[in-house]
């Protein structure tokens, strides 16, 4: 069976091009040779790509308490997934606890983790998550849900007096993501081990780790945007590892976001119907908005915005032409059509007014940087259809 005839039977689908993701992998860790790099399991839990993944020596980062127990059915250690979230219950304590580097990111969660500890009679090595007073610009911090400021350290310091079964030993911060500037990242960088060096001042912190977040920004649209330039980021990360790492005798971690995924992965959906309707027209797909919803979104915002610039508002929205549709047939021409899904509501367009092949039922579209808050970000029970189909695509062509 050749990959179109599996498309069009498997059609809707999410195929991850496992070729793709090494070649990124390869690339972040030539780049950032001084870093351990963690992977972000929330861009794409699917256990396969995690594998790969995990195969080219990666850890995980976990958002949540289930992709911590993903990432241990994976195969990884408790010292390579490091769970980072605001919000952790009492039960994802217990259910983490002795599973992963767990980060708290508040105060209540530090008294939460020293009470689990003391419960179990042991001294609990842990990350706090620091939200910084300076942002990724290199301008003042703000406000935000994650984390514990930076002003507030003396407050920090008092509680880890009181907390007898806690040890810090790490440091987690993250800002930003999608960045394209190799400058921006390395003012960051500096700044964020300006303030490891300052945490690792505090009574009870034995700086082991320091976890800068990701940052490195992933191309969507190739007429716009250019990709970060690896080579000078590898020179100045060098550089900056060279200059604050002297006397700190800490593991460097940094999280992928979504840099090894998202151009790896393409959604597939079939042509159901054909539908004309005031001089327009449709092309029904299945699962539409319910298959991948961030093309329907980038649609919409579009639509009540007109051509005023629109700043990315992550993981949801990132720019204008980020993703691309395709009708896979060998038509000799094109015309203008909007792609529309099957669910009862009008905003579920993954595409107005695009111009595509002429197409007929049960043709295909793809639609690109289905790698990454694609399957996971859609809302894939609404009106209860079927869920597409997951495959990862080997070097040699098979479907796994």
């Amino acid at each position: 069976m050749n990959n179109q005839q599996f498309i069009k039977e498997n059609a809707p689908c999410y195929i991850y091009d496992k070729k793709l993701i090494n070649e990124q992998c390869r690339k972040l860790k030539s780049t950032l040779s001084a870093f351990h790099i963690l992977y972000s399991i929330k861009a794409n839990p699917f256990d396969r790509v995690i594998q790969c993944i995990t195969d080219q020596g990666f850890g995980a980062d976990a958002a949540s308490a289930n992709e911590v127990l993903i990432a241990a059915r994976n195969g990884l250690q408790p010292e390579q997934i490091f769970y980072s979230a605001p919000g952790k219950t009492e039960n994802d304590l217990v259910l983490c606890y002795g599973k992963c580097i767990m980060i708290a990111d508040s105060f209540t969660e530090i008294e939460r983790m020293n009470a689990q500890a003391m419960h179990n009679k042991d001294v609990l090595k842990i990350g706090v998550r620091i939200n910084p007073s300076f942002s990724m610009g290199n301008g003042p911090g703000a406000a935000s849900k994650f984390g514990i400021d930076e002003e507030q350290m003396g407050e920090l310091q008092q509680l880890l007096r009181k907390c007898q079964y806690l040890q810090i030993v790490g440091i987690h911060i993250h800002i930003k993501s999608q960045i394209l500037d190799y400058k921006t990242l390395e003012a960051y960088y500096h700044n964020c081990f300006r303030l490891a060096q300052k945490m690792g001042s505090l009574e009870n912190v034995k700086m082991e780790f320091i976890n800068f977040g990701s940052g490195i920004g992933t191309i969507y649209d190739t007429a716009q945007d250019q990709p970060v330039n690896l080579e000078k980021l590898a020179d100045v990360v060098s550089k900056i590892v060279n200059e604050n790492c002297a006397g700190l005798n800490a593991k460097l971690y940094i999280e992928t976001g979504r840099f090894v995924v998202c151009n790896a992965g393409t959604y597939y959906t079939k042509i159901i119907d054909i539908k004309f309707s005031h001089g327009k027209k449709f092309l029904i797909v299945q699962n539409g908005l319910n298959g991948f919803m961030r093309p329907a979104i980038a649609n919409l915002l579009h639509k009540v915005t007109g051509e005023i610039e629109i700043p990315e508002q992550e993981p949801f929205y990132t720019c204008r032409h980020e993703f691309a549709l395709n009708v896979l047939n060998h038509a000799n021409s094109q015309e203008p059509v909007t792609v529309a899904g099957s669910l009862c509501t009008a905003l579920d367009i993954l595409g107005e007014d695009v111009e595509l092949n002429v197409a007929q039922i049960g043709d295909v579209i793809a639609v690109s940087n289905a790698g990454s808050y694609a399957c996971t970000l859609s809302p894939l029970l609404f009106s209860s259809h079927a869920a597409p189909k997951e495959f990862l695509q080997a070097e040699n062509g098979a479907m796994l």
